[in-house]
């Protein structure tokens, strides 16, 4: 039969970005905690040289299989390590290809303790690993949290008009969503780390449960810290720095995106932001310079 794959194009162009998408496994990883398991989606994908017409697709497939038959053999894999290792099977199989890239989707569950009581909140996670042949990778890792605001401004105008004294002043409120990421050249920087630069970004967590003293304590407690969405992502940007700072490449780029979900307008406010890490420890050195306030310091 003919190996139609393998054939020339109609036309030469070369291709980025070749593979397969959504492809769904249950997969288990060691933690800080021990044993995850996780439902995952997981895209592959490998370059395709223009004088080829196609990549022959079982073959990622085979190199997810494979892979996790590998690293079964060792205690409790971590997630990185089964990315790369598809990484390397998918560049064996597809010798044409200069580079392999996958990625991870799922949810993890994290322990929330704002309130004193464990809780147990979700957050999106993706992970992306992208090799070359020469060896050289690149680790993305992604997490998307939810979490409440208070209008400062609202607030503001309130106390203004009727003589209220902060923080027991009315404002509107909504729950946000923030996305904060890292890219890193050979450092894998953990789930854990961007989670929690991205929960003390909020005004107050958002809580699965509250009785009724502990949602009054948590309503109080974001009151006493109205934040724009501008704040939620300059405060997710200065979190993340402290905690990765000095830990991972000059040229690792950070990037934070926040939706809120506005109560009162008929519409979403949104900030996004992103940065290398020199270029942000420039602004930050700078805001230092006209803030007292700011924390962002080892």
């Amino acid at each position: 039969m003919r190996d139609l794959q393998n054939e020339k194009p109609v036309y030469p162009i070369y291709i980025s970005r070749v593979g397969v998408k959504n492809i769904k496994r249950r997969i288990i990883l060691e933690g800080p905690k021990g044993r995850l398991h996780f439902d995952a989606i997981l895209d592959v994908y490998v370059d395709l040289p223009a004088e080829r017409r196609g990549v022959h697709m079982s073959r990622n497939i085979e190199a997810f299989i494979e892979a996790i038959d590998a690293v079964r053999l060792k205690p409790l894999p971590t997630i990185e390590k089964i990315l790369d290792t598809i990484c390397d099977i998918l560049l064996k199989k597809h010798e044409y290809a200069t580079r392999a890239e996958v990625t991870a989707k799922t949810t993890y569950f994290y322990t929330e303790t704002f309130l004193g009581i464990p809780a147990e909140e979700a957050a999106d996670v993706e992970i992306k690993v992208a090799k070359t042949r020469e060896g050289n990778v690149t680790y993305t890792v992604k997490v998307g949290l939810t979490g409440m605001t208070v209008c400062p401004c609202a607030q503001e105008t309130y106390r203004s008009m009727e003589k209220t004294k902060l923080p027991h002043t009315p404002s509107h409120t909504q729950r946000a969503k923030l996305y904060l990421s890292i890219k890193t050249k050979g450092v894998f920087v953990r789930m854990e780390k961007l989670i929690e630069a991205g929960k003390a970004a909020f005004s107050a967590p958002t809580l699965s449960l509250l009785k009724r003293v502990d949602e009054y304590r948590l309503v109080k407690y974001a009151f006493e810290n109205p934040r724009f969405v501008e704040d939620v992502a300059r405060a997710a940007l200065c979190n993340l720095y402290r905690i990765v700072n000095g830990k991972v490449p000059e040229d690792s780029e950070i990037e934070v995106e926040v939706v809120s979900y506005e109560s009162i307008h008929p519409y979403d406010a949104y900030a996004y932001a992103r940065f290398t890490l020199k270029d942000l420890r420039r602004e930050i050195e700078e805001a230092k310079k006209v803030s007292v306030e700011l924390t962002c310091e080892e």
